[in-house]
């Protein structure tokens, strides 16, 4: 479901992997690994999350997982969902519907793109939050409404699922992002632009 304009300032590129090839080359090599030998890179998917589970334990944390930091794969993070209840599992997704397949363990955040409006809104109309990303650089206010909604700064974490327990309980807000790495140079209208004190 990514545009061109999502492709072309995507996440992939931004962050740390700007400046760290072997980090593009870490999720390539684990993206081939989950489609050539799918059985056991989920077994090790498992193995990774029981540990996680064991030290959460330890330091009296709660263990939360993103399974899709740069891809969209629902039915795999809805199965490690069901199969750890007490897991908090969270994700980005610019498929639509996503009130369908949230869980109360696992938290979906629907990503506006420049040609997913529609699903943009009515994934807010049904109580889903909805990450936009703005032409606002950092240390500058983002705006305070979008598309009549409260814009949170998303940029001051990315545990989605503290946004607003339990998820659907209050209005949905809009999780601002400032544009970074290749996104600044947006020419697609995936940024939005920014209005600050409009409603």
């Amino acid at each position: 479901m990514a545009s061109p304009g999502c492709k072309a300032g995507c996440l992939f590129t931004a962050g740390r992997a700007q400046f760290t090839p072997d980090i593009i080359k870490g999720r390539i090599r684990k993206t081939r690994y989950l489609y050539n030998d799918r059985a056991r890179f989920v077994a090790q998917l498992h193995k990774n999350i029981q540990k996680l589970v064991k030290r959460a334990a330890k330091l009296g944390l709660i263990p939360a997982v993103r399974i899709n930091g740069t891809s969209d794969l629902p039915q795999l993070a809805l199965q490690l969902a069901t199969d750890y209840p007490d897991v908090q599992f969270y994700d980005y997704t610019k498929i639509p519907r996503p009130y369908d397949r949230i869980r109360a363990n696992y938290h979906l955040t629907f990503s506006l793109s420049e040609n997913n409006l529609p699903a943009a809104l009515d994934a807010l109309a049904h109580g889903i939050d909805v990450a936009v990303v703005f032409n606002v650089k950092r240390g500058h206010d983002l705006p305070a409404h979008w598309q009549g909604y409260t814009v949170i700064d998303g940029d001051m974490h990315d545990l989605r699922f503290l946004d607003k327990i339990p998820q659907g309980s209050a209005s949905p807000v809009i999780v601002g992002l400032r544009a970074k790495g290749k996104a600044k140079k947006d020419s697609f209208g995936f940024v939005q632009i920014a209005q600050i004190g409009a409603l």
